[in-house]
């Protein structure tokens, strides 16, 4: 039996994010990335 697909639907999920770190480093609690070295 072959169905043809009468409806599409796509989806947009847009959300906003208020004082988040787009660098933080997720194994450590989401702290600042830096060198393990100079600590910079």
């Amino acid at each position: 039996m072959s169905e043809v697909i009468k409806n599409r639907y796509d989806f947009v999920f847009l959300f906003d994010v208020k004082d988040g770190n787009p660098n933080g480093d997720p194994d450590q609690v989401n702290l600042p990335r830096a060198d393990a070295e100079d600590q910079h």
